[in-house]
């Protein structure tokens, strides 16, 4: 089993938080159903203060690693914005790396909003360091903001002439468009979410034919409010239409969730049978980015 979809500052251990901010009731933070995307991107405010250092981000991804391993994770893909920290992204990057375990890589975020620099940075800091898999863009767009997700195509045109796999935060809950453009403009591996999907027969062909894996994410799905309950969850029918796809936690604290268990709620509430399974396994190992190494 692989992870490929995994936000450390969202996934933090509990008594770790507890201890960085002893003002936070921990028992009661976390995501709620419904709360909806704007409201789940806030709380991510308290985790980002918290992790303020390279020190302590070192040791928040070690611990993530060694949860990954209890769960059962193989190889997991752990992914952070090492720019909003207050310290230097570099510094940032090299911590989180020093975390790892030998099978676990990292994906570097660019947030919607961003200046398209912020990205250059990005590929630029991935090059220099074989811990990187992958970048992304996350969060999600906001009327205000100035550059919206076309306007990084460059940035991402340059990861793809270094080798550098690229992923990318769309259609959560928004327009199918969202695939169309980050699979046309940023050459992207895979998709995060895409939850709307199936409403645009050409998003569902373009992702057939270019071996795109969708990076599924049940649980956050219904704290975001797209889903009323995992079982509402198109996943069956991707796997119907042919959409290679690997279920993912996004984050084990926000979400009090684990790799497995979200696995686990697919197969109760979705009722996936064996097939199914066999078919997001070997989605999920085709799609990791450590293939990209050789």
């Amino acid at each position: 089993m692989n992870e490929l979809h995994l936000h450390i500052d969202g996934s933090l251990r509990p008594s770790t938080l507890k201890e960085l901010r002893p003002d936070i009731d921990v028992d009661n933070f976390g995501f709620t159903k419904g709360m909806g995307l704007r409201k789940a991107l806030d709380m991510f405010k308290v985790t980002v203060e918290a992790i303020n250092s390279p020190k302590i981000l070192e040791r928040i991804t070690r611990e993530i690693c060694e949860d990954l391993r209890e769960d059962g994770v193989e190889m997991g893909e752990l992914r952070f914005a090492p720019h909003i920290h207050g310290c230097s992204a570099f510094e940032m990057v090299e911590a989180a790396s020093d975390g790892l375990q030998e099978t676990d890589g990292l994906i570097l975020c660019g947030l919607y909003g961003d200046h398209p620099k912020v990205f250059e940075e990005l590929v630029s800091i991935a090059s220099r360091n074989k811990r990187v898999l992958g970048i992304d863009i996350a969060g999600g767009p906001l009327p205000h903001h100035k550059y919206g997700l076309v306007d990084y195509a460059p940035a991402f045109q340059e990861a793809k002439s270094r080798l550098i796999p690229r992923t990318a935060h769309v259609s959560e809950g928004r327009s199918s468009r969202e695939i169309i453009n980050a699979i046309m403009y940023l050459d992207v591996d895979r998709i995060g979410h895409a939850t709307s999907l199936l409403e645009d027969p050409t998003a569902v062909n373009l992702i057939r034919e270019r071996k795109i894996v969708v990076e599924a994410c049940p649980t956050s799905n219904v704290h975001t409010g797209i889903f009323d309950s995992v079982a509402d969850h198109p996943i069956r029918k991707w796997i119907q239409n042919e959409v290679m796809v690997s279920v993912c936690a996004d984050n084990t604290l926000m979400s009090r969730t684990t790799t497995k268990k979200e696995v686990e709620r697919l197969i109760d509430n979705c009722k996936l049978s064996k097939s199914d399974i066999e078919w997001i396994n070997k989605s999920s190992e085709y799609g990791k980015f450590y293939r990209f190494l050789g």
